[in-house]
């Protein structure tokens, strides 16, 4: 085009571009920019943008957005053709600082804005001068576009926002001047990261990495972009994650000062490592490991000498790959990181608690024996966590216990753990010291009898919370396995000579006895367990029972205190008599213990131990391997030592509720003790059982009347003390009682004995059976069917040795009687 064709195209625009009709001024815009867009040369673009630049960016104000948008447009087309001259930026940036730039929101419309950051964007690129060759022709406007940005990284439209982040990256690419003002960008850039979008918070970690190198002096605030990007680690989104461990390696590439900054940067990097997902473990390993060759060049002295004599540790666990020399070089000149990771292991949140026990465990991987020194420090933070009430922390925290085991020397960490445990012995002291001994080398079996010692102690064992018994059998059930290992298999040479074999058994045999004893009523799970672990240890459990519960017995304490069923001692002691019974061996020391605690326990331990004499007596003829005249001396200085005091009426609740477990016991006894036996005790105890059949306790008259059951023949003085006490409880208000006495007639037979002849005798015994048997024959009238058939079961037994009495007088019963029938029955079936 000529010279006037130019000048009179420019002059039409101007003055059209000025007319107060909008649709003049659209025209005009949309017929410059065909223009430009078709036959405007680069030649030829200066003398036009220098004829028309004044009011095309006066239309950047216009109320009308179809006239902005048209003038960016526009500029964006003269831009395109015009030189990579720094005299234009002098008139355009300012004007797109001016409206969006501002404190207050010039610009309303969301997309104009995005225009104006995307016609920033063009013209930043086209002034790029990333080493300041050309004179970094971007530093002019350099102070705009920093107050451009500042305003538009807060912008509420979401793509702008985004636009401004990677604007700041873009600028931070294109001229060596960065480092003025990026310090101003870090604030508004870290507001992003909480933006609900992804993408946007992605571009705001990139942003901040990019601007964490550009700060050259102020290391502090590098450390507020760790810091604020930190959080991120923990996103729902597997990309912001990532985006996060690239920045950390980024920052462990170029930052200016990262040596000094390792252990700020290395949890943006470690906690990646450990991922849920395996896209984000593998970008930032292969990343993590081009920052450990960096740093191996830049230390290569140093380094080259140390993977001479780098080995693999004994025992390394197979499910983690091993770092390399230099990765483990950085993390173990950075062991400040463990700091922070326990100040956060202790957070309220879980999330951070869990992500906080997963970078331990990776500084433990990479630190390996240089952790040892820290060990002291984090042991009780990690004890604390190994029973966190969120299951995967404390899931977490036990592989961070087993990985110290691993790695550190058995001596360095035992030396802290064993004491700490003896003054702590807490749930998750407990659960890390086990974890560690179960994964530590041979080393640890030179401690198996400090260890067991440690487990022995009343504030171990006595611990009875069911979670705390399964872990601490848990770790006797390993310490069993060694001591096999030792002793058994030989696995370890000349170590079995130097551990005491007896008492190695001993104080692992009290350790699950006494898990066992306090969990015999409540916790079955945790007693079968037990009582599986003892067998572990000895399959003839029979024997450790007989070889060491004396021992455990007499080392009981405080059983001469008024200790209620909730004492240590009443449990304990109430607890060994259910799972082990009586045995001849430790029988004395059994007696003695119990007589000892009767004597000075409250009602409530009374109970508590009559209860478990009761049970175990049902299985004396199973565990009482001795002669039947030993077993009667045995149970005669038993009963008159421990249960007869008790049998004797006094008065109140508690005296009662005692009376009635003695009775148990004695009821027990006439079950679990052979017959003959039994009977050779019974007559001593016939007058205290008639008292106790008219007892006010319920329960107390069944368990009388339940042991009369085993009665045998008597003689006549003894069977008429019995015989009336029993009729008479035909009448009870319980119906258990007067069934069970409806029973107990039937065991009533005449024996030798006595200063009568036998006939006579047998005289006077049917003189007193027959209004017995005519009390009988009226009862036969109840209702109640278990009354009528225990009735009947009486008398088939009766009518065996008194025919002719139940025969005469069943013949009285008049014919259309009820029970007539069944009387017929019995005697013509005899």
């Amino acid at each position: 085009m000529t010279e006037n064709g130019c000048r009179t195209l420019v002059e039409t625009f101007c003055a059209n571009v000025q007319n107060q009709e909008r649709m003049i001024r659209q025209r005009a815009l949309k017929d410059f920019l065909e223009y430009a867009n078709r036959k405007l040369t680069p030649e030829e673009a200066p003398a036009i943008f220098d004829g028309t630049y004044l009011h095309i960016l006066r239309c950047y104000a216009d109320r009308f957005e179809m006239i902005r948008n048209l003038a960016i447009t526009l500029i964006g087309e003269l831009m395109d053709k015009l030189p990579a001259n720094d005299f234009y930026l002098g008139y355009i940036v300012p004007v797109i600082a001016r409206r969006i730039g501002q404190a207050e929101i010039i610009e309303e419309s969301e997309e104009i804005r995005l225009q104006l950051l995307e016609q920033l964007e063009a013209i930043i690129r086209k002034y790029a001068d990333p080493d300041g060759s050309a004179g970094d022709p971007l530093l002019k406007s350099y102070d705009n576009l920093i107050d451009i940005l500042v305003k538009t990284l807060k912008d509420p439209y979401p793509a702008a926002q985004k636009q401004s982040c990677e604007l700041v990256k873009l600028l931070a690419e294109c001229t060596p001047s960065m480092h003025y003002r990026a310090e101003a960008l870090v604030t508004p850039t870290s507001g992003v990261l909480k933006h609900r979008h992804s993408a946007n918070r992605i571009a705001a970690v990139e942003a901040l990495g990019v601007l964490s190198l550009n700060i050259h002096s102020n290391v502090e605030k590098a450390v507020q972009i760790i810091v604020d990007i930190s959080p991120l680690l923990m996103d729902g989104v597997p990309f912001v994650r990532r985006a996060c461990g690239r920045v950390g390696c980024l920052m462990l590439l170029k930052l200016r000062d990262r040596y000094s900054c390792f252990y700020r940067i290395l949890p943006l990097v470690l906690n990646c490592l450990t991922d849920d997902t395996v896209e984000v473990r593998e970008d930032i390993l292969i990343r993590w490991r081009e920052a450990g060759e960096l740093y191996y060049k830049e230390n290569e002295a140093e380094l080259s000498k140390t993977k001479l004599i780098d080995k693999i540790p004994a025992n390394y666990p197979q499910e983690y790959e091993r770092p390399t020399l230099p990765c483990r070089a950085i993390v173990q000149r950075s062991m400040r990181i463990v700091n922070l990771v326990l100040h956060e292991m202790e957070e309220w949140k879980e999330d951070i608690r869990l992500h906080a026990t997963k970078l331990l465990k990776l500084v433990i991987l990479h630190a390996e024996k240089s952790f040892s020194t820290l060990f002291m420090e984090v042991n009780p933070v990690l004890c604390k966590t190994c029973m966190d009430s969120d299951k995967d922390v404390a899931a977490e925290a036990l592989k961070v216990a087993q990985l110290c085991g691993i790695l550190l020397e058995y001596d360095t960490w035992s030396k802290h753990a064993l004491p700490e445990f003896k003054k702590f012995p807490t749930l998750g002291h407990l659960k890390c010291l086990n974890a560690m001994y179960q994964s530590a080398g041979w080393d640890r079996f030179k401690d198996l009898t400090k260890i067991t010692s440690l487990l022995t102690d009343t504030d171990v064992c006595y611990q009875l919370k069911e979670n705390y018994q399964l872990e601490l059998l848990g770790f006797c059930e390993a310490l069993t396995t060694d001591y096999h290992r030792v002793f058994t298999a030989n696995e370890i040479e000349g170590l079995a000579n130097e551990i005491d074999r007896v008492n190695m058994e001993q104080m692992l045999y009290t350790v699950l006895l006494k898990v066992a004893a306090f969990s015999y009523e409540d916790a079955q799970i945790v007693r079968d367990r037990a009582l599986l672990v003892l067998a572990k240890l000895n399959p003839q459990t029979e024997t450790l029972h007989q070889q060491h519960l004396a021992n455990v017995i007499n080392s009981l304490e405080n059983l001469e205190s008024s200790n209620s069923d909730a004492a240590e001692s009443i449990l304990l002691l109430a607890g060994m008599v259910f799972v082990c019974g009586f045995r001849q061996p430790y029988h004395g020391a059994l007696k003695k213990a119990l007589e000892t605690a009767l004597k000075h326990a409250i009602p409530q331990g009374k109970i508590k131990l009559f209860s478990s004499i009761s049970i175990a007596m049902l299985r004396w003829h199973e565990t009482m391997c001795i002669s039947a005249e030993e077993q009667t001396v045995l149970l005669q200085d038993f009963i008159e030592d421990l249960i007869s005091p008790y049998l004797v009426w006094a008065a109140g609740r508690s005296a009662e509720s005692i009376r009635s477990m003695a009775t148990a016991c004695l009821c027990s006894m006439s079950q679990g003790v052979e017959n003959a036996i039994f009977a050779a005790l019974f007559p001593k105890e016939l007058k205290t059982l008639a008292g106790l059949i008219e007892d006010n306790s319920i329960a107390t008259r069944a368990y009388a009347l339940r042991t009369l059951l085993a009665m045998d023949a008597l003689d006549f003085e003894n069977l008429k003390l019995i015989a009336f006490a029993t009729v008479a409880r035909l009448d009870d208000p319980s119906s258990e009682v007067r069934e069970m006495a409806a029973r107990c007639l039937g065991r009533l037979q005449l024996g030798a004995g006595g200063n009568d002849d036998e006939s006579s005798s047998r005289a006077r015994w049917e003189e007193t059976l027959k209004p017995i048997i005519s009390t009988m024959f009226l009862h036969l009238e109840n209702p109640e069917l278990k009354l009528r058939a225990a009735i009947l079961e009486s008398l088939s037994r009766l009518v065996v040795h008194h025919r002719s009495l139940i025969k005469g007088l069943a013949n009285e019963v008049a014919v259309g009687c009820p029970y007539k029938k069944d009387l017929d029955n019995i005697l013509s079936h005899q």
